[in-house]
């Protein structure tokens, strides 16, 4: 990456994912289901990755906002907080749902799951109602503010762990600030 917009508390993510809800059991999370009949977030619903679902969840553009504050309170870029390596935003939420489906003997069932209950994560294995974390990893090791390094336009909001699996970019930042490698 080379020279790029200086990242800053404004806008949104880029977002990540495709809205394409899929049927989760039988299909991607594995058989169908054999407890019938089985509530929407079943706990024998099997979680995937947020690698694995962004195929077919959709993860929308979200506000580039703090979590809890930011690490940075003395410097203001153009009247914006710049947001530093290390910083976590807001949680990335969707309102993507998939189809599950159970079948016994006598009984054939089929729900509409959340997909955050179908993602691996944070929440007992299983991704926050809430949204997935999401942190900054600043890729420029070129300017610091406060013995941090400052991010930068499509650095990213994860690192593809359980803890921080988004794969949006940033794309809120100054409009005239920009920073080398």
């Amino acid at each position: 990456m080379t020279t790029q917009a200086m990242a800053t508390y404004n806008g949104s993510c880029t977002g990540h994912g495709t809205s394409l809800p899929s049927i989760h059991h039988p299909g991607f999370g594995g058989g169908t289901l054999s407890n019938c009949p089985h509530s929407s977030t079943d706990s024998n619903i099997v979680p995937k990755t947020v690698e694995e679902m962004d195929a077919v969840t959709w993860w929308p553009p979200e506000r580039q906002l703090p979590d809890s504050g930011t690490q940075v309170t003395n410097v203001v870029i153009n009247g914006k907080i710049p947001i530093l390596d290390g910083d976590e935003l807001i949680p990335h939420s969707t309102s993507t749902v998939h189809t599950t489906k159970s079948q016994s003997e006598n009984c054939s069932h089929t729900e509409q799951t959340p997909a955050h209950h179908c993602v691996i994560g944070t929440a007992a294995g299983r991704e926050p109602a809430t949204g997935h974390k999401r942190k900054a990893f600043a890729t420029s090791k070129s300017v610091m503010i406060n013995g941090k390094y400052v991010a930068r336009v499509g650095d990213p909001l994860g690192n593809g762990t359980t803890e921080y699996p988004c794969k949006s970019l940033i794309a809120g930042s100054s409009a005239n600030v920009y920073i080398g490698i």
